[in-house]
């Protein structure tokens, strides 16, 4: 009975286990753009206004308008609630759609991995095992 090559076990296993470690961080990746698909406003990156609510983005804005270049010296407010809202419901469709974007090009990108990954793991997981000499149990 001929002995299996090494090599070709050691590059299966190899693939195998490189095809595993991808899986699980395009889970991770897909897992997360399900959260910021479900809460697009959350998903910000800390800077700018907030937009979870109109009264945090006017409070984002009053905190900001505080930081002038003279110090003790904050700009007066003289936009119109309306004006602010409007700019609000706009910012808010603006982050939405950016989130929709990056989400999708996640589930894709990250799912079209995650296919070619297990579908490689498949593959060598059976030759490697083909190459050992096990064969699958019959049902």
């Amino acid at each position: 009975m001929e002995k299996p090559n090494r090599v070709a076990q050691v590059y299966g296993y190899t693939v195998c286990l490189i095809a595993l470690v991808i899986s699980l961080v395009t889970i991770s990746a897909l897992l997360n753009a399900a959260f910021e698909r479900a809460t697009p406003l959350q998903a910000g990156f800390g800077f700018g206004a907030t937009l979870t609510s109109f009264d945090a983005y006017v409070a984002t804005l009053q905190r900001d308008r505080g930081v002038s270049s003279q110090p003790g010296v904050a700009l007066p407010d003289t936009t119109s609630e309306v004006t602010l809202r409007r700019r609000y419901d706009a910012l808010v469709a603006d982050q939405r759609a950016s989130s929709r974007y990056r989400t999708g090009k996640t589930f894709v990108t990250n799912g079209v991995l995650l296919l070619l990954a297990l579908g490689l793991f498949g593959f060598h997981w059976r030759w490697v095992r083909r190459l050992n000499g096990v064969t699958p149990a019959a049902a």
